[in-house]
């Protein structure tokens, strides 16, 4: 049997097909592309004793639809749902998952789980039943309540596998948790901040199968992220429309496989080309005259700032040809309202992402591309839902205080109020004494920065708790280690409007497709019982998560039963130019370039001496990120492919061997992440594909792989997140990207942690040891 078809904790693995019709570019080698697809090889036995039940994966936050195939009560066969708003792209064409939503038969029944809850006993984590890790917890939780009070245990935000954040409400409401951190400071600050106090944060997303001309801006979208229906829209809108799609990117992705054009940017300088693309529109009078005047507020800085930003200037900044920036920022504007540029983690993992994003923003206004049909969209809710808790009359007590975080006098989005505590300062407020303990749910916060310091805090903390199916650095120093259930053991549910139906919002969900394995629990039943234990029952007064949502879509008149079986249903409501009624959801009503209307941004943007319209702030050594220099003269910072998430996917074998089989290296044993790097800087350093190689800044090293590629810039290298020391994966292989970065290591307006860092490269030997 061979490698992608062998068994894995009873299930058979399944071969992705790959993608037909995607051609490499010239020259580019060691790139086994696998389709956007996700279908599998047709089962061999489809006779009687099978049924197909419907699920939903959330392991990207995005909830497309699977239909399930179980046999015996278990899972062996998945699939999309045809239509689903996030696994097809609309009514009549097929539904697809991505290798990481393949790969959840793997995470289910993957011999490494965790399937039993864990208490500390003696210092050493230890197998106990469920009500005595009840008991343990509720003891402890009061013990902490009393010596620390409970506004010092910290939330920290993960991923609510049955998208209610049941574990918010126990935390944050009834214990009394009173500061969190999560995801805004480790992954899309900087975009979604900008984007919010630009022109309203109202779930924004690309209508990718509308669009003429995309410009996708360090935004894999062909890799899956937001569900199957982004790379489905943006293949649909080439197809459909003759769109031109744009890819601008260091590395050269699967996005940029299919582009029209790839633009392998010098890192950290999108904001110089944004400005340049700016001064060529408003220079041939490509603008859009009437919803800048209508509509936008500091058009007059705006044009001031971009008339010297020639694309001359930008082409030395950026190494982007000169005729390049006008072709493309020509063909942007000419076929606006239809065209999007959208940013997302390439820009806000800088430490000048937040200008940076800013200025890309600024063009969607410029051109008038804001919440229209081919353009961005603006979620606002077209139907409501009824309120379950009002219903059972089991409203929530507000039992945190409403105490901020002391001031730390070191951080300029706090100094200024625009930010509280972030995930890079944690380790300070836990040595500060004003964090003694931390609760998370699905969730590895050392993997996304300030990494040293976190281990050491949670060594220090007096409570960690964790809900969680591997062993990874956290569970492994956590006092309780709740084994939580996966994607197909769960009820779910979500409402939205960010899909393939431009027009119209949606509502999906899906009753558990098989029993939780071993001592496994899904997420409302562990809150509930939980919640019993501390005396909280009263708030958890329905028998199962199907309930709870069942009360809730009496607001459309629909079942949960029903919506289980169909998977979907789609409520039309949401026009385009929503803006025209009420205006935009920002402090004046108007889409803004100049962002002085933001008092706390203004006065921060006084203390850095940058301006508040968009404007060209490059990496500086004190606040934008550090500069290369001799010692260390190539740029590094971590990525994420199709094959994994930030963490649990480093578990699975599948998600493994496809990996290694996308870069080649499926001959090696070696299963951990690559360093890629170009011919030329790996030539420079005695390098050759599939040595060992240490990765050195100056304040840590990482030792893994060299994948040898010209599919990344010269100067630039970068691995996958989510692999090495505290990983999930079974032997910690592969190198920990986010060692490198420290608590100082952010971007100063959102206290977004910044993952760009000056390195060298050493080679150490031939096969990894």
């Amino acid at each position: 049997m061979s490698k992608s078809e062998q068994d894995d904790g009873g299930v058979r693995r399944r071969t992705l097909l790959k993608a037909g019709g995607v051609a490499a570019a010239a020259g580019l080698t060691g790139v086994g592309v696998s389709g956007i697809s996700g279908e599998a090889e047709a089962q061999e036995d489809n006779g009687d004793g099978r049924e197909v039940v419907h699920g939903n994966c959330w392991i990207c936050r995005e909830t497309c639809g699977q239909e399930i195939t179980i046999e015996d009560g278990k899972a062996i066969d998945l699939t999309g749902v045809d239509g689903h708003p996030k696994a097809s792209i609309g009514e009549g064409t097929e539904g697809t998952l991505c290798s990481k939503g393949m790969a959840q038969l793997n995470k289910t029944y993957n011999p490494n789980r965790i399937r039993r809850p864990h208490i500390k006993k003696d210092g050493e984590l230890t197998a106990v039943d469920w009500d005595e890790a009840f008991e343990y917890t509720s003891n402890r939780l009061e013990e902490f309540a009393e010596e620390h009070g409970p506004e010092k245990l910290l939330r920290y935000k993960g991923y609510p596998l049955g998208k209610h954040s049941w574990e918010a409400e126990f935390i944050h409401n009834l214990f009394g948790s009173a500061i969190s951190a999560g995801r805004k400071t480790t992954c899309h600050g900087p975009f979604s901040t900008s984007w919010e106090w630009m022109a309203g944060y109202g779930r924004e997303w690309p209508d990718w199968q509308n669009s003429e001309y995309i410009i996708a801006w360090g935004r894999n979208v062909m890799e899956c992220f937001r569900g199957q229906a982004e790379p489905k829209g943006v293949l649909k809108a080439k197809e459909e429309n003759d769109a031109t799609l744009v890819c601008i990117d260091p590395r050269y992705t699967k996005t940029a496989e299919v582009a029209d054009k790839w633009i392998p940017i010098e890192p950290r300088t999108d904001g110089a080309l944004a400005l340049a693309m700016a001064n060529v529109i408003i220079e041939e009078n490509l603008y859009d005259r009437d919803f800048v005047s209508e509509w936008t507020h500091g058009f007059k800085e705006y044009k001031e700032a971009v008339a010297d930003k020639t694309p001359e200037w930008a082409a030395e900044i950026t190494d982007v040809d000169a005729d390049v920036i006008r072709e493309i920022a020509l063909g942007f504007a000419k076929a606006a309202p239809s065209s999007v540029v959208f940013p997302w983690t390439g820009l806000a993992y800088q430490a000048n992402g937040f200008k940076n994003c800013q200025n890309l923003h600024a063009l969607n206004g410029l051109v008038g591309s804001v919440d229209t049909k081919g353009g961005t969209r603006q979620w606002r809710k077209p139907f409501s839902l009824d309120h379950p808790r009002a219903k059972a009359d089991a409203e929530l007590p507000s039992n945190h205080s409403d105490a901020s975080t002391p001031d730390y006098d070191d951080y300029p989005f706090q100094q200024h109020g625009i930010r509280d505590l972030t995930h890079n300062m944690v380790p300070k407020a836990t040595e500060r004494g004003d964090i003694q303990g931390v609760m998370m749910n699905w969730s590895q916060p050392p993997k996304s920065g300030n990494t040293r310091k976190w281990w050491e805090a949670m060594e220090e903390m007096d409570l960690v708790i964790t809900v969680d199916a591997f062993w990874t650095g956290v569970s492994k120093r956590a006092d309780v280690v709740f084994p939580g259930a996966s994607q197909l053991e769960q009820t779910f549910f979500k409402k939205g409007g960010d899909s393939a139906y431009s027009t119209s919002g949606w509502v999906t969900g899906s009753k558990p497709a098989i029993q939780p394995l071993g001592d496994c629990k899904r997420d409302y039943q562990l809150y509930k019982e939980l919640s019993q234990a501390m005396g909280w029952g009263e708030y958890f007064p329905w028998e199962d998560a199907q309930e709870y949502f069942d009360s809730k879509l009496d607001g459309i008149g629909l079942s949960f039963d029903e919506l289980d079986e169909k998977s979907y249903e789609v409520i039309d409501g949401l026009p385009y130019r929503q803006y025209e009624d009420g205006g935009f959801k920002t402090v004046n009503g108007l889409f803004n370039f100049d962002l002085d209307v933001k008092d706390k941004y203004k006065s921060l943007a006084d203390d850095l001496g940058i301006s508040t319209a968009p404007s060209w702030v490059p990496p500086d050594d004190e606040h934008f990120g550090e500069t290369t220099n001799d010692e260390y003269p190539l740029l590094f910072t971590d990525t994420m492919v199709e094959q994994f998430s930030r963490g649990h996917c480093q578990a699975l074998s599948q998600s493994l061997e496809a990996y290694a089989e996308r870069f080649g290296h499926e001959d090696e044993d070696y299963r951990g992440n690559y360093l890629h790097i170009n011919p030329r800087d790996a030539e420079e350093h005695g390098i050759e594909d599939g040595d060992w190689v240490a990765v050195k800044s100056a304040d840590d090293e990482i030792e893994l792989m060299a994948n040898v590629w010209e599919g990344v810039r010269p100067g630039w290298v970068c691995t996958e997140n989510g692999f090495g020391e505290g990983s999930s994966h079974p032997d910690d292989s592969g190198g920990h990207s986010m060692k490198f970065n420290k608590e100082w290591h952010m971007e100063p307006t959102t206290g977004m942690t910044a993952r760009n860092h000056p390195v060298d490269v050493e080679r150490l030997g031939g096969e990894p040891q």
